[in-house]
């Protein structure tokens, strides 16, 4: 059996990411298990990926949130998980006994942190959970189920018992912008994939090289002339460097020139990375990292399912697209206005706009999964029938995934 543990990431005050909350997805045909079996299917999970690929590959050094319910509490399971890299989240449904209240008290001072997840602030909510309070340290209060006008009315049912509130479910900007002058100290959503279009905004510098580049590409394949336009793009130069000694790629030679570096990739597979060297240095932006880290999966995503359906041809081509598929949210611009500065082939621009054509299909599951959408769903939505099955989806996702962290863990060291 093949599965899939999808991540959203969980951001502070300052738009950095701390933590994942992890979903698991199974590709078994009742892949819409129960809740109960769902959290120890999690559990499970994540446990065998420990062992057979370790940590770093599935969250990196930040921390990992596991739904849980009565019944994944009192297993075992719990505490196979290493408490310093995992947190809980308490789901809602969740029968609260003293026995549950004990239970969690007890694994508290014992070092497990633990979240409420789905709050909605109703009085019935509250009296539910306060016996447990005291061993909570996140209150993920959601916003859909309250809605943005009462936000601020149902915060101050629960601001008296001095909880961490992180708002959850944010889809949209607007939605951030309201709940971050509310006391929320996380937040939790797709909202930052959403690009705000900013008046005035340029490209910056190292972006208008990379654009350049791609420029020059896409009518020059001398490996000559490409290693003499990289010369001139001291920080691209740089990127490209980092990418070869990153977990991409395992050459055996040491790296002596720009030329060496262009003539073992080959023009084409520079090509299709110059797309990741537009995000610069996304540490330096709020959600920048994310956003970074999505666009690598998506693009990973692509070109091992172009691999997947025997179309190698299109693979390079679908990487390219899967790392410009997010670059309108880095950058503050729409799509078409950046697509107006670079010079692609139609099939990319008609995919990155439209979500259209071979790549456009590509790219909306690539995104689907990024979200850990469920696969059966997502199968039935395209418009044709797939060249691949919900096993070999999982799989392309899982080695994204690892490909991500391990790229994001040597580019560190």
């Amino acid at each position: 059996m093949s599965t899939y543990v999808g991540r959203q990431p969980i951001f502070d005050k300052e738009g950095v990411c701390f933590g994942y909350e992890l979903l698991y997805r199974s590709c078994e045909l009742s892949n819409a298990a129960t809740f109960n079996d769902n959290a120890k299917a999690t559990a499970r999970v994540i446990v065998n990926l420990i062992h057979n690929i370790g940590l770093a590959p599935i969250i990196g050094h930040k921390i990992g949130y596991i739904n849980v319910d009565e019944s994944m509490l009192f297993s075992d399971a719990v505490l196979l998980l290493p408490k310093e890299y995992f947190g809980f989240e308490i789901l809602e449904h969740t029968k609260v006994s003293h026995a549950l209240c004990e239970r969690v008290k007890h694994l508290h001072t014992l070092g497990y942190r633990f979240t409420l997840d789905d709050f909605d602030c109703s009085d019935a909510m509250i009296e539910t959970y306060t016996p447990i309070f005291p061993s909570i340290e996140i209150i993920k209060v959601d916003v859909q189920a309250i809605g943005i006008e009462n936000l601020s009315s149902a915060l101050e049912k629960i601001q008296k018992f001095n909880i961490p509130l992180l708002a959850e479910k944010i889809e949209t900007h607007e939605e951030y912008e309201v709940c971050a002058q509310l006391p929320f100290v996380f937040f939790q959503g797709y909202f930052f994939e959403k690009p705000v279009i900013l008046s005035g905004r340029k490209i910056e510098p190292h972006t208008t090289n990379a654009i350049r580049l791609i420029n020059y590409m896409q009518t020059n394949t001398d490996v000559t002339a490409i290693a003499h336009q990289f010369a001139t793009c001291p920080d691209l130069v740089y990127n490209l460097l980092r990418h070869v000694n990153s977990g991409a790629y395992h050459f055996q030679q040491k790296i002596t020139s720009i030329h060496q570096m262009v003539l073992l990739l080959g023009p084409q597979k520079i090509l299709s990375w110059l797309g990741l060297f537009l995000y610069g240095t996304p540490q330096n932006r709020p959600f920048g990292t994310e956003i970074f880290k999505n666009a690598k999966f998506r693009a990973k995503v692509m070109e091992e399912l172009a691999f997947t359906c025997k179309k190698p041809e299109l693979a390079n081509k679908a990487f390219l697209t899967g790392s410009l598929s997010l670059i309108d949210a880095y950058l503050g611009i729409p799509m078409y206005e950046f697509l107006n500065h670079v010079r692609l082939d139609d099939e990319i621009k008609t995919a990155l706009l439209f979500r259209e054509g071979a790549l456009g299909e590509l790219l909306y599951i690539a995104t689907e999964m990024n979200h850990a959408r469920d696969s059966e769903m997502i199968i039935k939505e395209l418009k044709t029938p797939p060249c691949f099955d919900t096993k070999q989806l999982y799989d392309v996702c899982t080695k994204a995934t690892i490909f991500v962290e391990e790229c994001e863990h040597k580019n560190e060291n």
